[in-house]
Formats: structure tokens, sequence, C-alpha cells
């Protein structure tokens, strides 16, 4: 046997050493395969059960037939699209491949190593592997008891070498969300020297009240806005979602950027969800509304406490790691995906998505099982 080829020592900046690799969520095809049950339904990922929009669709279609070409790299179409909806200029939006890629990005153009970034835990872990691949230093609050970002633990964690301070609303794993009066007093309290972001990919699904951190930076506060069509829309696997932020934040992403990092297809499918958003996204959100209390309901019956959630998605602890693992496992051996929590930094918890009404009883019913089995 040939020996394995190893990289030269040294070559890998060292701040990588520390960075875990993101472990992504178990697909249908592989629980088939290794498992042997029939049928599976993945309730991990916080995808919207809904497909794309019609209009979605049929621009995707007619998108296809122009792939010969790049996209067009400033996205400018989508750009006006999305400043036409949130009341924006186009110099203040960025679309890019998700808030995934956009966090990057961030971190890329903004964090040196020393440089402080400020979140709360458990919380998206792209944030901290972000600071973390860039050498940045973390600086981490607790959550409030409702899952929801405490914004004076946030606040008391900045120092004068912090650059960015985010604030995930609602927040991923646990689906909290700050009130619009309290986010507002926290960018007042803000230094000058930090760039509050709020990452709010769960945006539509705010109940009325809920914040609008683009409406913040409408009325002239500087902050970044994370957003994306991945969750609502029904466009996951085209991957896209976009920044809104002053225009000079904009432009440095830009630099970092990659030219053609949102497809034709996806620019397409965005613009076109957009002009159908009003007429279709209400029944989407109505529908998560009553699911994600249906479930919280059915699990509270069966001795959970899940979190409140503003999201799409429910977290409940299981009281350890070790029993998290054996209910997942014993729902994967159901056919039902959810997704462990440990990478988010809740060890003992599991996360699970709202689906649609037969998804979600059949979760109800595997769990009842699982726990069981668990006990």
């Amino acid at each position: 046997m040939k020996p394995t080829p190893k990289l030269p020592h040294g070559l890998a900046r060292p701040a990588l050493a520390g960075v875990d690799v993101y472990e992504p969520g178990r697909p249908v095809d592989d629980v088939r395969r290794e498992l042997g049950v029939e049928s599976v339904i993945r309730l991990a990922s916080n995808e919207g059960p809904f497909p794309p929009m019609p209009g979605a669709v049929a621009a995707i279609c007619e998108a296809a037939e122009g792939l010969r070409v790049y996209p067009d790299a400033g996205a400018w179409a989508l750009r006006d699209a999305i400043a036409a909806r949130t009341g924006l200029e186009a110099a203040q939006v960025l679309p890019g491949a998700g808030v995934d890629g956009l966090i990057r990005l961030m971190c890329l153009a903004l964090l040196d190593p020393g440089d402080e970034l400020a979140m709360a835990w458990p919380s998206f872990l792209s944030w901290r592997m972000g600071a973390q691949v860039q050498g940045a230093t973390l600086r981490v609050a607790p959550l409030a008891a409702d899952g929801a970002y405490d914004l004076d633990a946030l606040l008391a964690q900045v120092t004068p070498r912090t650059k960015l301070a985010v604030v995930v609303s609602p927040n991923n794993p646990t689906g909290g969300a700050v009130a619009a009066a309290d986010l507002e007093r926290f960018l007042d309290a803000l230094p000058g020297h930090v760039l509050p972001v709020v990452d709010e990919a769960y945006f539509e699904y705010l109940p009325e009240g809920g914040h609008d951190a683009g409406r913040l930076l409408a009325e002239g506060r500087a902050l970044g806005v994370m957003r994306t069509f991945s969750k609502a829309f029904g466009l996951a696997g085209l991957r896209v979602g976009y920044l809104l932020g002053p225009p000079d934040l904009v432009r440095a992403l830009g630099v970092v950027r990659n030219v053609f990092d949102v497809s034709a297809p996806a620019q397409a499918a965005a613009i076109a969800s957009l002009a159908e958003a009003d007429a279709l996204l209400p029944e989407r959100i109505a529908l998560n509304a009553t699911e994600r209390e249906t479930m919280a309901a059915g699990m509270r019956e069966l001795g959970l406490a899940p979190l409140p959630s503003e999201a799409n998605f429910l977290l409940v602890d299981l009281g350890s790691p070790e029993r998290a693992q054996a209910v997942n496992a014993a729902l994967l051996a159901r056919g039902v995906i959810v997704r462990p929590a440990r990478a988010f930094g809740a060890p003992s918890a599991l996360r699970v998505t709202v689906g649609f009404p037969e998804e979600n009883a059949r979760f109800l019913d595997a769990a009842a099982g699982a726990l069981t089995e668990a006990a």
C-alpha cells in the first residue's frame, strides 16, 4: 500500500488547528442505506417544508437556458429587488452564498488575529468558526433563560479590542428572539468602535412587532444585517442570502468575495420569490406558527420542555449528552432525522425543524417510542 501523502509541516495556519470541521445533518439517503429504513423524514436543517414559489421554479427553468455564461457578478437586478423591498439603496445590499457565505466574508474582511467578536452561546456556529479561522478572539455571553440573546450580558463582553458584536435573533439553535425595543437600546449603548451585526436568518418568522434591523439601517444606524432565502422562501439548495449594511461595509466585503458567488438560477429565483412574497409568505408563516405550537404541546405531553421559539424549529434538552445521543439514535431507527445540537453549544439537546402536519405527527409518534427506548 502506498503511503498517504501529507502536507508539509506548518503549512496550514495555526488558527485552523482549534476549529472543528462543520458537521452537516444526516442526508435521507444515507439513513436509508445505513439503517434500512424505507420511509425517512428530515427535520434537521431548518429548511422550510414548502417548495420554491411557482415563479421561482419558472425563473430557474428559464435561467437554465443561459448557463453557458457566467452569472451577473454584481447581482444588480437582485440588489435592486432587495433594495425596493427593504427601502434601502442598492449600494447598501450585497447578495451572497447564503448567510454562511456572508458570515465568512465579514470575518475575512474585518477580523485580524487579536481582534474580538462578541456573541452569545449556544448560538449559530458559523459566527464562532468564522472568528476562529481568522485567529480572532471570541467574547462569549450566556443566553437569557428563554434562549434569546441576553443583550446586557453581551454588552458586558465588549472591550476596546471588540470589532463585531453579533446578535442572532431568532437565535439558532434555541429559537428565542430579542424584543425590538431591547435591540434598539443595545445598539444605542454600544461604543462607536464596534459594528453591530444582526443575524436575521429567520426574519420572516418573527411575529408582528418583532425587530426589523433593516428598518434601523434605513433610519441611519450603522449596522450589518444578514438575511436569507433558504428558510421561508424554500431556496436552501440554491444558496442565496443577502447582507444589508452601510455602503463602505458592502464595499469591504466585495473585495474578498468570490466574483461569481451567487449563481444565475439563484439570482433569478430570489427575484421571483420577492415578487410573490406578499401573496405566498403569509400562508407559510401561519402554518409554521400553528404547527410549531402543536409540536411544542406534543413534546410537553411527552414530558419534555422545549424552549419558546419564534423560528421554524424547537430545541429540547434531554438532560445529558448521553440521553440526547440515545434518543437521536432511536429516532433515526424510526426514520426521523433531527439535529443534535452539540456543535451549536448544546450537547444535551436536539433541534427539531417544524415540517408539514403529517411530518410533525410522525416525529411526535417516533419521539414517544424513542424516549421509552432511551429511558
